[in-house]
């Protein structure tokens, strides 16, 4: 099962490929970068530290429930042994429909990493398709343009291929017809345009409640470093 974009027989070590990057760098774009880091790992050790929190309170529920593996075994004892070991008796008593549910929960795991393989290898297939045996160097290459790591891209790749793609400057083009309608005037546009809502902490934090899988796509995150950097101060990100 492919795991990777990139082929492990065919990769400098990450050490030479960042001197490489950034030998040829002017001191003022290594000062720009270092700045740009360090205003994203602040952003995302917040959102981090927000979803860290969650995940304590998920798992606090979550411990309160025995495994599925432990709740068939012991309703298979009771049933084949309904007279013996009394004390398990006096456990709680699970409902058929319960074991169901986590049963499909497995079954969704199963579907969604089977899922996860078939679109990382559609992805491998593109990138073999536009750039043949020159692939690896290709991603590589925009990978560094983008500064995104592997683990991004390969996340990406694997969850939302078709974002992938747009990311990386491989989405087909549409076809353009010969004809194209006049635009209509730039003032009903202004006139009729929907407001935008200002991104700010609070609003992604809204978004994380209604639309959980939204928040976590990888390009929300970006978004969000990028807004928390135009509205500083007024973001509203929590201090530490």
């Amino acid at each position: 099962m492919a795991d990777s974009l990139l082929d492990p027989n065919d990769q400098t070590t990450e050490r030479e490929e960042l001197l490489t990057k950034w030998k040829a760098k002017t001191p003022e774009e290594v000062l720009n970068a270092k700045v740009e880091s360090d205003l994203y790992i602040k952003t995302q050790n917040a959102r981090f530290d927000d979803l860290r929190n969650d995940y304590l309170k998920l798992r606090e529920e979550i411990q309160a429930k025995a495994s599925l593996e432990e709740l068939i075994a012991r309703q298979e004892k009771l049933l084949a042994n309904p007279d013996t070991n009394r004390d398990d008796v006096n456990q709680p008593s699970f409902k058929p429909e319960d074991i169901d549910a986590m049963l499909e929960q497995k079954l969704s795991s199963r579907e969604q990493l089977r899922k996860e393989t078939d679109n990382l290898n559609f992805v491998k297939a593109k990138l073999r398709e536009q750039f043949g045996d020159n692939a690896n160097t290709a991603l590589k290459q925009r990978m560094d343009t983008l500064d995104l790591d592997q683990g991004f891209a390969d996340e990406l790749a694997k969850k939302h291929p078709s974002v992938f793609l747009k990311t990386f400057g491989m989405e087909e083009q549409p076809r353009r017809d010969s004809y194209s309608p006049p635009p209509r005037s730039a003032q009903r546009q202004d006139r009729f345009a929907p407001q935008t809502p200002k991104r700010d902490w609070n609003y992604y934090q809204e978004l994380k409640k209604t639309n959980p899988r939204i928040y976590l796509d990888p390009k929300i995150a970006i978004q969000m470093h990028n807004d928390a950097v135009e509205l500083g101060d007024s973001f509203g990100m929590p201090k530490n």
